[in-house]
């Protein structure tokens, strides 16, 4: 059998493998916002969120020796990166402040819109041709997450306001990601923005009165950050891996694992609109993953006829 024949077996082999690592990244990081929640029950969420990211630190900084990425510590010099990191810990802070307020299940849900609101800002700031159908799907988007914020049927909770903070920021970080020069790993992005997004919750811890915590605590707080850490490199590996257009969209199976373990941990069973807003943000997010890949396709195309 020639290479050409084995190659759609070996494609398919790899697209599999994408999807694997894709959706078990996302338990680890349900796992991992499982762990955070129960510690910020007796925990400040500043002090989480230091405590969290020096745990994870020596994991990532040996991921990042293994991998290579040592080697490009420099680019902190870059603004790009260093804003993107600044960004990244903002959008946590708010996060875990929120998190004991909000079920895991709505904070997972939520935080699904930041793709949504990453094409709404390539087009406000870098005047990308967004059409009628990726608005659309952008409305329907929001539409979901004003089902899930409870006004239509459940008690309205202004910290689902602070996770959509969360969502704006962290699409603006990614804004700036797509700008970053791609010879740098993503490895070192993320070891930045591990470090960043700790030193910005110093202010915080430091004002905060600085609780003690036991053995329980502590265990949260590791697996908080053993979590992370794995489901990092897990995303990571699986957006190598494989076909972009088939692995991405199972970055959605988030919705199901947060509210899964909300369940489980905490009996957190969402109501009829929350179900409904649920599907609204992920038939978006879909619909709009499929919009990019068409418009990619004709540009590809486009750029292949006039170099004929």
């Amino acid at each position: 059998m020639s290479a050409d024949d084995r190659s759609p077996i070996f494609a398919a082999s790899e697209n599999l493998r994408g999807i694997t690592l894709m959706i078990v990244a996302r338990v680890m990081f349900a796992a991992s916002d499982t762990f955070t929640k129960l510690a910020t029950e007796t925990v400040p969420a500043t002090e989480v969120v230091l405590l969290r990211n020096s745990l994870a630190l020596p994991i990532v900084l040996v991921m990042a020796w293994r991998l290579g990425g040592l080697r490009h510590l420099g680019a902190i010099r870059d603004p790009k990166m260093f804003w993107r990191s600044v960004l990244e810990g903002i959008g946590l802070v708010a996060f875990v402040i929120a998190l004991p307020h909000v079920t895991l299940g709505q904070s997972t849900v939520i935080l699904l819109t930041v793709p949504i609101i990453l094409v709404a800002l390539s087009a406000l700031v870098f005047k990308e041709d967004v059409g009628w159908r990726r608005w659309s799907a952008i409305v329907v988007g929001f539409a979901g997450v004003f089902m899930v914020a409870g006004p239509l049927g459940g008690t309205p909770n202004a910290y689902l306001l602070l996770t959509q903070v969360t969502a704006l920021t962290w699409a603006v970080r990614d804004l700036i990601t797509s700008r970053i020069v791609g010879r740098i790993p993503s490895v070192t992005i993320s070891l930045f923005a591990l470090i960043v997004g700790g030193l910005v919750a110093v202010p915080g811890a430091a004002l905060e009165d600085w609780h003690g915590f036991g053995a329980r605590e502590a265990f949260y707080l590791m697996g908080a950050g053993v979590f992370v850490a794995a489901a990092n490199l897990l995303y990571i590996s699986a957006l190598r891996t494989g076909a972009i257009s088939v692995v991405a969209p199972f970055r959605y199976t988030a919705a199901l694992w947060g509210v899964l373990l909300g369940f489980l941990v905490w009996g957190d069973i969402p109501d009829i609109w929350g179900f409904a807003g649920t599907f609204f943000i992920i038939g978006s997010g879909l619909y709009t993953f499929y919009r990019e890949l068409e418009v990619a396709k004709g540009l590809r195309r486009s750029i292949e006829a006039k170099s004929v």
